[in-house]
């Protein structure tokens, strides 16, 4: 796909998107029982003001590239329910991958919980963050987006907010420069405390977390603290040098995002064969090219 193709798509996508949002508070239909399943398990309270916000980006991970595909399809249905009734025939949460993402999300809850601090779900009701409309540059639609999903917090009580990866962090953040979002929001990672691990791998980091939210040596704390080794190199592993996985362009252009994600794993596999990541995106992305994991399967 050539750069005027990328270009005459992006209106399509951004109606999908936004109409999406601003009629379910979801970019693209996900089952809510299923994506509430980990909660369920962990037997997280509801109606607390302190939430643990997952914005469904785990348990939507496995199923954002294969929404890509269908998008030029999606574009052309027009609203939000025939979306969703032909999405459902033709997209399938992998149970493996759901079995996951469950496994992540209550190990992290285990994680915050293990560090004092009690939160709780918003189950059928949560919301998701927007960072989409963000990351291809719908500004204002973003921003029109943000005000509703304050709305909705405010509306249910929620005071403080845990979140579990680094693109709803970073909508978050962007949120209270750009429309006033005043609810308290903290990374998971800069929360827990007295977690173990194991394991020697190559970081991948998280281009949100290492070059816009400064957490680049935060990340490097928390996994040394759990005693997990990682190996660096300053041409891979540095601050400046490292590289996105790909996954951002994904709605735009899958093959051009497979292809950055296959030169990165290369580039990765330099340094070791087994790579850790802190985003559910960066998993799904590389994770097709190498031996991946993400830092909550190997700490508690």
């Amino acid at each position: 796909m050539d750069e005027k193709a990328v270009m005459k798509e992006l209106p399509a996508i951004r109606k999908l998107v936004y109409g999406n949002l601003m009629e379910t508070y979801l970019p693209f239909p996900v089952d809510m029982k299923a994506s509430s399943r980990w909660a369920v398990e962990a037997d997280v309270p509801r109606n607390t003001d302190t939430i643990i916000f997952t914005s469904h980006m785990y348990q939507m991970g496995s199923i954002f590239k294969n929404y890509e595909k269908y998008i030029p399809l999606f574009t052309k249905l027009g609203g939000s329910k025939m979306i969703a009734s032909v999405g459902s025939r033709l997209i399938k949460t992998d149970k493996s991958e759901a079995e996951r993402s469950t496994r992540i999300l209550k190990n992290i809850y285990s994680m915050l919980l293990k560090s004092g601090i009690k939160c709780g779900y918003l189950y059928e009701d949560e919301p998701y963050s927007g960072s989409l409309l963000l990351e291809l540059g719908f500004v204002d639609e973003f921003m029109e987006y943000g005000r509703k999903l304050l709305s909705l917090f405010k509306s249910r009580g929620v005071k403080n907010i845990y979140t579990v990866d680094p693109h709803t962090t970073n909508s978050l953040t962007n949120l209270k420069k750009m429309i006033g979002f005043d609810i308290k929001s903290t990374p998971y990672l800069n929360a827990i405390s007295g977690t173990n691990g194991s394991g020697k791998f190559v970081l991948h980091d998280s281009c949100l977390y290492s070059r816009f939210l400064g957490m680049y040596d935060d990340v490097r704390l928390v996994a040394k603290n759990a005693g997990i080794e990682l190996l660096e190199d300053p041409d891979v592993t540095g601050k400046s040098t490292s590289f996105c996985c790909g996954g951002p362009i994904g709605p735009v252009n899958a093959e051009i995002s497979s292809k950055v994600a296959s030169l990165r794993v290369k580039q990765l596999n330099t340094v070791s064969d087994t790579i850790l990541v802190v985003c559910p995106l960066c998993y799904e992305n590389l994770s097709e090219f190498g031996n991946v994991k993400d830092i909550a399967e190997v700490m508690a």
